[in-house]
């Protein structure tokens, strides 16, 4: 289990999160929502270490990340940021294998161990049919395999995960949501930041709504992904209805249509004609 307790984080002079406290369920898909500047991804980085936080803690099943060696972290927790930087000149196989680093040390190099890893990894990433190939001969879909691959092969119980489907089209989203959510039979928890509401409606567990650096609300889907809530948190007008196939809630956003538009147009106008 995930424990955060009074935790604040941000960049230079400017605190993003504020307080945060969240106990975050073992062996689930969770996601983090919110607008955009509220602090989804400084969370996340707060909790891998990749972000030195200004007070509060972290604790993993009790020991508190925080004043561990990243490398130890490592060990712990996995991050696959936003944004990656595809190497030159390395292969879909090389990438994985880097999964290993944080086990790796001078006494103690490959073994059977790492190959099993990342055999494991590649079998559950399907990614075995371009495994020599230069990464930058492949396609966005099957780069984001790999860097799955590699955060998989690192062997963590926990995943951080920032927006993993970024760049993709509609069918490799899906897609690669189908194979996230898989993960969860492997004994994983997933954390992950995603944009797209009703993607995070569809495969979650348990949602943390979060604004302004703090955490709004948080729980099950159905408890939190309400119309109130999106309101609240997004500013959106939306109506929710139930996926009649999986259960699941889904927000349909309330268009304007253009006569009502004009029609409230024309109106603020003369309120504004009337007010000067």
């Amino acid at each position: 289990m995930l424990v955060i307790e009074n935790l604040n984080a941000g960049y230079k002079n400017k605190q993003i999160l504020k307080n945060i406290n969240l106990t975050l369920p073992d062996g689930g898909f969770i996601t983090l929502m919110g607008a955009n500047g509220c602090g989804k991804t400084t969370l996340l980085h707060s909790i891998s270490g990749l972000l030195k936080v200004t007070k509060g803690d972290v604790f993993l099943n009790e020991t508190n990340l925080l004043g561990l060696k990243r490398k130890d972290v490592a060990q712990r927790l996995a991050l696959l940021p936003q944004i990656t930087t595809t190497p030159s000149g390395l292969t879909a196989r090389e990438l994985i294998m880097q999964g290993r680093f944080p086990w790796q040390n001078w006494w103690k190099q490959w073994s059977d161990v790492d190959e099993k890893a990342v055999n494991d990894a590649i079998e559950v990433t399907n990614v075995g049919d371009y495994l020599d190939l230069p990464l930058e001969q492949l396609s966005g879909g099957q780069q984001q395999r790999c860097w799955i691959a590699m955060t998989l092969a690192q062997d963590t119980p926990v995943l951080l995960l920032d927006e993993p489907t970024t760049y993709l089209d509609v069918a490799h989203q899906v897609e690669l949501m189908n194979l996230i959510a898989s993960l969860k039979s492997k004994g994983k928890t997933i954390i992950a930041v995603l944009h797209d509401l009703n993607q995070a409606a569809t495969y979650s567990d348990y949602l943390v709504m979060m604004k302004e650096g703090k955490v709004f609300t948080q729980g099950k889907v159905k408890e939190v992904f309400t119309k109130e809530n999106l309101s609240s948190v997004f500013g959106l007008n939306a109506h929710i209805i139930t996926d009649p196939y999986n259960d699941t809630p889904i927000a349909l956003p309330v268009v304007t249509s253009p006569d009502n538009l004009a029609q409230t147009t024309d109106l603020n106008n003369r309120q504004q004609m009337h007010y000067a």
